[in-house]
C-alpha cells in the first residue's frame, strides 16, 4: 500500500501593519458646525414667531422686536459655533463675557439714560411695550458687546495693551 502524504496546512505570510491598514475612528457628523443648520434654524424660528404673533394678536412692532432679539442670540451662538478661533475656550469665553457685560451693558445703560433725559424713552417704549423694550434692547446690546469682545480677541494690538494692564494688576 502506498503511503499517503499528509497535506500540510497552507501558511500565509503574516500581514505587516502599515499606516494604510490602520483604522481611524470615524468622527460623528456635527450638524451645528454647518451654516445651513443655523440658517434653517433662523428661518424656522422667524416663521414660528410670526405665526405665534398672528394667532395671539401681538402687534407687529412687538413681534418684530421679539424676532430681532431671538435672532441676535441665535446669531451669536451660530457665530461662536461656526467661526473658528485660535484662542482657548476659556480665553474666548472671557472676551465674550467682558464684551457683553462691560461694552454691551455700558452702551445699553448710556442709551437708557439718554432716552430718559431727552424724554424719548416713553415715545420709543410705549408702542413696543415698556418691559419688553427694556429686556430686548438689553439682550441685543449685550450680544453686540459680545461680538465686539470677540473682535477684540482677534486684534493683536489689543492683546499687547491688555497684557500691559494685566502685568500692572496685583
Amino acid at each position: 500500500m502506498p503511503k499517503t502524504v499528509k497535506a500540510k496546512p497552507k501558511t500565509y505570510p503574516k500581514k505587516k501593519f502599515t499606516k494604510t491598514n490602520a483604522k481611524t475612528p470615524v468622527q460623528p457628523v456635527n450638524i451645528t458646525k454647518s451654516k445651513f443648520y443655523w440658517i434653517a434654524l433662523s428661518i424656522v424660528t422667524v416663521v414660528c414667531i410670526v405665526i405665534l404673533g398672528v394667532t395671539t394678536n401681538i402687534p407687529i412692532q412687538q413681534t418684530a422686536l421679539i424676532i430681532v432679539t431671538v435672532l441676535s442670540v441665535l446669531g451669536l451662538a451660530g457665530y461662536i459655533r461656526v467661526k473658528p478661533s485660535n484662542l482657548t475656550i476659556k480665553s474666548r469665553a472671557t472676551y465674550l463675557f467682558v464684551g457683553a457685560t462691560v461694552i454691551g451693558y455700558g452702551v445699553w445703560a448710556i442709551i437708557m439714560i439718554l432716552l430718559a433725559v431727552t424724554g424719548l424713552g416713553a415715545q420709543v417704549a410705549n408702542p413696543l411695550g415698556n418691559q419688553r423694550f427694556i429686556i430686548s434692547s438689553q439682550i441685543i446690546l449685550m450680544v453686540m458687546g459680545a461680538f465686539v469682545g470677540d473682535f477684540l480677541s482677534k486684534n493683536i494690538t489689543f492683546h499687547s495693551f491688555a497684557g500691559k494692564i494685566k502685568d500692572k494688576l496685583p
